[in-house]
């Protein structure tokens, strides 16, 4: 049952991260570029953007939690390891994102 709800929670908090990305890049979420160069332009780099540097650590840390809530019995060292992990995922998360948008702009 506690895996079943990590799973879901993490599932929630990934479709927030899309939902609210997608928002982020509309002229309604206060994206100043998407009246003058549109949605299409905006969208997906934002969802890029929002993916990597939130979501690639959300789904990190959930799937080492996940991994290792029956090795270690410490529930600070369990905390410990998802906030390295988290850490770790949002710098590569950032180092990518940008090799790829100055790729694509």
């Amino acid at each position: 049952m506690w895996a079943w709800r990590a799973s879901l929670s993490t599932g929630i908090g990934l479709g927030l991260i899309v939902i609210l990305a997608a928002f982020a890049a509309s002229a309604t979420g206060g994206n100043a570029l998407a009246p003058v160069y549109g949605y299409g332009y905006t969208a997906p780099r934002s969802l890029l953007a929002h993916g990597l540097t939130l979501g690639l650590p959300l789904l990190a840390t959930a799937i080492a939690v996940q991994l290792l809530a029956g090795r270690l019995s410490s529930r600070f060292g369990l905390y410990v390891v998802g906030v390295l992990c988290a850490a770790l995922a949002w710098v590569v998360a950032v180092i990518v994102g940008v090799n790829i948008l100055a790729a694509v702009a």
